[in-house]
Formats: structure tokens, C-alpha cells, sequence
């Protein structure tokens, strides 16, 4: 870490030590578990955030999840050739759109200059027929390039559809997923209207340390996401501002309002709070901890674009930003 003018305070809420510091750009170092804000935005187009993608890095694994509108662009910013081409694991939360967008990025930009083993995909049921989908939209594309000369070798897209439970666990990194409440319901009953799906959050374990992304849900008392994020390091959290009229009020019964987010909040006692794919993306820091602070008192963040923050030892949490790293410039494989 570049830990020269870093500052340590505490978060007084946990008694943790809360770091402020630029980290270094490369792997985390053995024992750290670091989170890359790689777009923290929404499906409406802003230029300060782009879509929902999310950065994992411990124990020299790397794991992507959601693969939003502009995450291969900010990836590039965050590490150069050098990160697009070993990201070879994603996780998907659900299949809307502003999640899923640039897969086909990182697969194939990836492949062209340098993985050389296949991506790796998992998400909830559908997410093999969606990949699937993207694949065969592409084969020509693969096929063109391997037959000009580019190495095959990791060429390939694997996808697998999980259930809530574990994931992935290797290398002392538990992943697990949990199910989020997405899917449409009645707005006047709160029933669910039987729409084929399944919308999912995940747990990242590892030495001891804990981190929960909520992907897209309204969080109520009675999600399950209040028992997965009780006590955890980092509960990274969606949400949307209500406006009160038209498609914003509909969107409500599927996403967490500021006041839902504080009381969970409160319920779960997380280390720090985080907001991250935040609608409507103009929404700024001061405007969402104002809405928040009448229903929780604890440390509380609002992530941007490239924002990190790692888990360190046993009871620090240093937040930074991800410098730019990498090279810019390749020339020796790629069409």
C-alpha cells in the first residue's frame, strides 16, 4: 500500500480503525481483501458513474461482479492490459441489462490480448441461456481471429446457473450467494406476480474478513439479506431516491429506499455501510448520508467510480482510490 501520507481514525461506531489512503494498484497483498468500485451508477447514462460493476481481489484471485455499461473502460483506467487480462471470474446478481452489458467486453478483450484460460461466469438461473446467448452472437467473431492467428487458448466462455449457498470456495475465499427480493410484485398487496427468476446478493469470506454486496433489492425487514450482513466488515448497498412520480415510484417495489437502507442498517451493525449503484446516479454523498442519518448513526460511505477500500488484519479498513496503473499500449497479439 502506498501508505506514506495515509491517515488512521477510528470508526467509532465498531471501534475499528478506519484508514484514508491511495493503495497500490496490484494484487492485494496476502491477508488483504480488496474492493474496486469499478461502476457504481445506474441504468440512467451519467458521466461520473457508470454501470454496476464491482472489483474483488484476496489471495491473488480476482472476481468481477456485474459487468455494467462502461466496466471494460474503467477497468483499462484502473490496470491496463495488465487487469483486463486476468480477470477470469464473474458473478452476476441478476440479468437486467445494466449488469450484464459488458460481458462480452471482458471476454473477448481479455482473450485478445492475453487470458489464456476460458471466463468463467455464474449467476442465477438464466444466466447460462443469456451467456449463451452472447456467445453464439459472437462465434464468428472468435472464429475469425483464431483463424488469423490468435492463440485459441482462452477463447472459451463457462457458465454455470448457482443456487443460494456456496459458490466458490478456494484459497481460504468463501463466496456465497443469497437470495435479494427483485423481482416484480404488486405494488398494493406486496405479493410477488409469478415472474421466472431469481435475483441474487453475495458474501465474500475470507481470513476472517467480510464483505456483502447487495446487488438490486428492497432490503425489508424480512429480506434475508438481514441475516447474511449481521455483524459483517462491508455491506455495499444499493439504493434509489424517491420521487414520488411515475416509473420512480414503480421502481420502488424493487429497490431500497434510503430511510429501508438506514433500518437495515441499523439491524445488521456492519463495520462501515456503503452505497454503490446509487439511482439516480446525480444523487451526491452528502444528499444520501443526509437521508440516511435519521434512521442510522453508525460509518457510512457513499462509493464513486474507482473508489477502493481494504480489509486489512484483523480490524482496519482503509479507503482510497485506485490510481491509474498498467500499460495503455499493446502491440504484440491482438487484431
Amino acid at each position: 500500500m502506498g501508505a506514506d501520507n495515509r491517515v488512521t481514525v477510528p470508526v467509532t461506531a465498531m471501534g475499528l480503525a478506519l484508514t484514508l489512503c491511495t493503495p497500490h494498484v496490484g494484487a492485494s497483498p496476502e491477508g488483504e481483501l480488496t474492493v474496486t468500485f469499478i461502476g457504481t451508477g445506474s441504468p440512467r447514462v451519467n458521466l461520473e458513474r457508470s454501470g454496476p460493476s464491482i472489483l474483488i481481489e484476496a489471495a491473488g484471485r480476482r472476481f468481477l461482479v456485474d459487468v455494467g455499461p462502461g466496466a471494460r473502460q474503467q477497468i483499462f483506467v484502473a490496470g491496463g492490459f495488465e487487469l483486463i487480462t486476468v480477470i477470469d471470474h464473474i458473478l452476476l446478481t441478476h440479468l437486467h441489462y445494466d449488469h450484464i452489458a459488458n460481458v462480452p467486453d471482458i471476454w473477448l478483450t481479455g482473450w485478445l490480448y492475453g487470458r489464456s484460460t476460458p471466463l468463467f461466469v455464474q449467476g442465477p438461473a438464466g444466466t447460462e441461456r443469456a451467456i449463451g446467448h452472447m456467445k453464439q452472437a459472437y462465434q464468428w467473431d472468435v472464429d475469425y481471429r483464431i483463424a488469423v492467428g490468435i492463440p485459441a487458448a482462452g477463447s472459451g466462455m463457462n457458465v454455470a446457473d448457482v443456487s443460494p449457498g456456496t459458490v466458490f470456495d478456494e484459497d481460504g475465499i468463501r463466496i456465497t450467494a443469497f437470495e435479494v427480493d427483485h423481482l416484480p410484485i404488486d405494488p398494493e398487496t406486496e405479493e410477488l406476480l409469478g415472474f421466472e427468476g431469481m435475483t441474487l446478493g453475495y458474501r465474500f469470506d475470507y481470513n476472517g474478513r467480510s464483505v456483502v454486496l447487495s446487488g438490486d433489492t428492497r432490503s425489508t425487514a424480512t429480506s434475508k439479506i438481514n441475516d447474511v450482513a449481521r455483524g459483517v466488515d462491508l455491506l455495499v448497498h444499493e439504493t434509489k431516491v424517491p420521487d414520488g412520480a411515475g416509473r420512480t415510484a414503480v421502481s420502488l417495489t424493487v429497490h431500497t429506499t434510503p430511510q429501508q437502507a438506514g433500518e437495515l442498517f441499523t439491524e445488521t451493525q456492519p463495520a462501515m455501510a456503503v452505497y454503490s449503484h446509487i439511482i439516480p446516479p446525480e444523487t451526491t454523498s452528502d444528499e444520501l448520508i443526509g437521508f440516511t442519518r435519521p434512521y442510522y448513526d453508525g460509518s457510512i460511505t457513499v462509493a464513486h467510480d474507482l473508489m477502493t477500500i481494504t480489509l486489512r488484519g484483523n480490524d482496519e479498513i482503509i479507503v482510497g482510490e485506485r490510481e491509474r496503473s498498467g500499460t495503455s499500449s499493446y502491440h504484440e497479439q491482438g487484431q
